[in-house]
């Protein structure tokens, strides 16, 4: 398949799945919600399962936050080797939420959801690691209905991510017994020396 037959199946598969000129209000504010409020239930979701658990999910934690970093790192690195413009930059679709004129292959966000839900799924926690992934394919759809990124954006954060987690796994052994020990150890210190329980709830995920 050529450069422009991939081009062209991504532009129409935009149009297929974009908002258009006039899409259904409750829709409208779902895929904004998704798309804007992603990052927050994240960062919430990993507070609350760091603080609530004990080494198992803080570590599956930590490889999960370690696979994001990876997986946005290379995304940048794409990012500034080839850009590739948005659809409203070059007039396709209908633009629902503010942007910054940035390259979009591969999307951010994509990648950061991705990268954890398969980081997680990888560690064996599979309600986290299939929340995550839900959470995922509903920041794509949301981003590209928004119109402000292409299918293929999406496409490639998951391929980003999934090389991050890849990796990560890889060095899981390594991990899990020298690093992320001491910086929990460095933590549980850190409380106690504040005078704090090391766990907030009683029980572990």
């Amino acid at each position: 398949m050529t450069l422009s037959a991939v081009e062209t199946w991504n532009n129409a598969a935009f149009l297929a799945l974009t908002a258009g000129q006039q899409p259904w209000p409750v829709i409208l504010i779902i895929a904004k919600v998704l798309a804007i409020g992603a990052v927050d239930v994240i960062c919430i979701a990993l507070v609350l399962g760091w603080l609530r658990s004990g080494r198992p999910l803080r570590f599956a934690l930590l490889d999960a936050t370690l696979s994001a970093w990876l997986g946005l790192g290379i995304a940048v690195g794409i990012t500034l080797i080839w850009y590739h413009p948005r659809p409203f930059e070059i007039g396709l679709g209908q633009q629902w939420i503010p942007h910054a004129t940035d390259a979009s292959f591969p999307s951010d966000h994509g990648t950061l959801t991705f990268a954890l839900a398969f980081s997680l799924l990888f560690s064996a926690r599979r309600i986290w690691g299939l929340g995550f992934l839900a959470l995922a394919f509903g920041v794509a759809w949301a981003r590209i209905y928004l119109g402000v990124h292409f299918p293929l954006d999406m496409l490639g954060a998951a391929a980003v991510a999934g090389l991050g987690s890849a990796l990560v796994h890889w060095a899981r052994p390594v991990l899990h017994s020298k690093v992320y020990p001491v910086l929990n150890r460095f933590y549980e210190k850190q409380l106690r020396q504040l005078r704090l329980p090391t766990r907030i709830f009683p029980r572990d995920l």
